[in-house]
């Protein structure tokens, strides 16, 4: 090769490294969600809003993952073994959490907490969950309550009907409903739409410190208390569930309530969001109760932030998650999301209608009553898993023989856990 030929191949290797070089440099910092609907959409649009605005010169790109946590556990597992994970994920917290660090797959945001002074701005059982060996591994982004009841506020003021206190009451207003053709309680059965339904009935048969022994392992599924509880949920729950229900994801089963075909709904409070933009008045056409069994409790849900250590571009994951920990990001996502903020120096005027009053609620829990974790924080993915299925597949078919399979089955996984040292330690969380 002559002189020119070996300049021309120098420069031309120079224009290809300097494009590499500038395609890192400004490739997308990339976040993997899972809120694709209604105020969950309009939640992580806000949010990321914010985190452009912070963020001048620098990219960001949220993608859509189909398929709640499950689906993103499937795909997450792979981009991480191809070795290209997102820089942050929509994050199951607690003992999911913890599998990935055990794993060596995530890395620590010390550095991003002690900025934000997070042991301050956020909740101690919030940080219990998304702390592993003392080390922050993830970002919480809201407090949502799985624990009340939704109702079409018109449906129940034409009938006479008032919120009910306890079972007994929930059952009388039940039955008054059905006598006027109207369905009881909305259901689904898609991405576990069910199993909120049983917490509350474990809480008042097993008692506080009896929930927090199943999600430690301690307490038997095969425990009489334990059957009490399924039986006490197929009384109270499953005998109101709408025709069909099995059919229904929980957008479809909202619709049902606004319809008035259904007069009651339990679900997550990012409900609240979907009625609301649905053309819904909070106060006006829905309100809220506490489910039977928890006037002085709620259970609560966490959506949280991790960075894979595999994603390539550290400094804009950190940019990222400094940003929707503030007050500013926290405020923008929560407003649409129909949820309470994490950080708790965001300030409340916020919140509006149902979703001031369940703040208040938790203000008020957090001073005299019990907060309680989502078992799906606290159980090992597998037997979590598995109290998904059994819930669903006794609401099904709820008769004993069914409900002993569950229980086996159950008891079964919780032993496997148990011999694994799956299991953490739960109890400080309350």
């Amino acid at each position: 090769m002559n002189v020119r030929g070996r300049i021309v191949k120098f420069a031309a290797t120079l224009f290809a490294i300097a494009v590499l070089s500038n395609s890192a440099l400004f490739a997308d910092t990339e976040i993997w969600h899972y809120w694709l609907s209604g105020g969950e959409k309009d939640a992580i649009n806000a949010l990321m809003d914010v985190v452009k605005q912070e963020n001048p010169g620098m990219t960001f790109n949220a993608r859509e993952i189909p398929g709640a946590s499950t689906e993103m556990r499937r795909q997450l597992g792979s981009a991480i073994l191809a070795g290209n994970p997102p820089e942050v994920y929509h994050a199951g917290l607690g003992l999911d959490l913890k599998s990935y660090v055990d794993a060596g797959h995530l890395r620590t945001l010390d550095d991003v907490w002690a900025k934000l002074n997070g042991d301050k701005i956020f909740n101690p059982g919030l940080q219990k969950i998304v702390k592993v060996n003392g080390h922050v591994y993830a970002i919480p982004m809201n407090t949502h309550v799985v624990t009340h009841i939704f109702y079409n506020k018109k449906i129940f003021d034409k009938l006479g009907l008032k919120p009910p206190k306890n079972a007994e009451e929930f059952l009388k207003v039940s039955a008054v409903l059905k006598k006027n053709k109207i369905e009881p309680l909305a259901a689904a059965a898609k991405a576990g739409g069910t199993i909120y339904h049983i917490y509350p009935i474990f809480i008042d048969v097993l008692g506080t410190d009896g929930y927090m022994a199943l999600g430690n392992g301690s307490l038997s599924w095969k425990d009489p208390k334990v059957r009490k509880a399924f039986e006490e949920y197929r009384k109270t729950f499953v005998s109101q569930y709408m025709f069909g229900w099995s059919g229904y994801g929980w957008a479809e089963a909202a619709n049902e309530m606004m319809k008035g075909n259904v007069a009651m709904y339990m679900n997550g409070d990012w409900v609240v969001s979907y009625f609301e933009n649905a053309g819904w008045k909070s106060g006006v056409d829905f309100d809220f109760f506490p489910a039977p069994g928890t006037q002085n409790t709620i259970v609560v849900q966490v959506d949280g932030l991790a960075s894979p250590k595999e994603s390539k571009d550290e400094k804009g994951a950190k940019a990222l998650l400094l940003s929707a920990a503030g007050t500013a990001g926290q405020a923008a996502f929560n407003r649409y999301k129909g949820s309470v903020a994490a950080n708790l120096t965001v300030k409340p005027d916020i919140y509006k209608g149902v979703m001031k009053a369940t703040y208040d609620r938790i203000q008020a829990i957090s001073k005299s009553g019990t907060m309680l974790p989502n078992l799906a924080v606290m159980l090992p993915p597998p037997l979590w898993s598995e109290l998904k299925t059994q819930v669903e597949t006794f609401a099904l078919k709820s008769d004993d023989a069914t409900l002993d399979k569950a229980l086996n089955a159950l008891e079964t996984i919780r032993l496997e856990q148990l011999e694994k040292k799956a299991f953490a330690n739960w109890s400080g969380m309350n």
